[in-house]
């Protein structure tokens, strides 16, 4: 029955098959939450280059951690500012409403990107070390089976050899060991206290 469960962490896939845009393979097999597509939607900044590997662990992190920050604000990221393919314009949108709102006055300094990803990183590598307390560890960072053969259709496919590259890429961009649990170094500089 595994081989025909299409789910990552218990949850099962939404509407997007990972051998188009191959982002989304590592945005899936890395969610905190089993196969969500809101954590980091790769899609739009994904359409030119859909198939190539190059990138995309960069570009699943800092998703995660734009989106992990945006709902600290009760932010919502399904706007037309989510589907421009470019993380950064889609922050700046943010940062600027933050601002205008009262970020400045409250807390006597201005909202910026830096602080902005360094939210977001802090909040998923606390996500993740709950996760990893709770058991969870690189053997749950998977693609379901039926996700690494071809598409019958299109014969479109991502290789094992590819989704691992992309997740050890991944595990160095956030800071975290090859079994996938943040370091030492990464809980310091993020100032979490575990």
């Amino acid at each position: 029955a595994d081989k025909y469960a299409v789910n990552i962490k218990g949850l099962e896939l939404p509407g997007y098959d990972v051998r188009g845009p191959v982002g989304m393979a590592l945005a899936y097999a890395t969610v905190d939450r089993g196969g969500d597509h809101l954590r980091a939607w790769t899609v739009a900044a994904e359409l030119e280059e859909p198939f190539t590997i190059k990138g995309k662990a960069k570009l699943t992190k800092d998703l995660q951690d734009r989106n992990s920050a945006l709902w600290c604000f009760i932010g919502c990221d399904n706007i037309l500012g989510n589907t421009t393919g470019d993380p950064q314009t889609f922050i700046d949108l943010s940062i600027n409403a933050l601002n205008t709102i009262g970020w400045e006055k409250t807390f006597k300094s201005k909202m910026t990107t830096g602080k902005f990803m360094e939210i977001g990183e802090r909040i998923y590598n606390l996500s993740r070390l709950f996760n990893v307390r709770e058991g969870f560890s690189i053997a749950d960072d998977r693609l379901p089976e039926r996700l690494l053969e071809p598409r019958e259709d299109t014969k479109w496919e991502i290789s094992e050899a590819d989704f691992e590259t992309m997740l050890e890429e991944y595990y160095v961009f956030r800071g975290w060991d090859k079994d996938g649990k943040p370091t030492s170094e990464t809980i310091a500089r993020l100032q979490i206290e575990v």
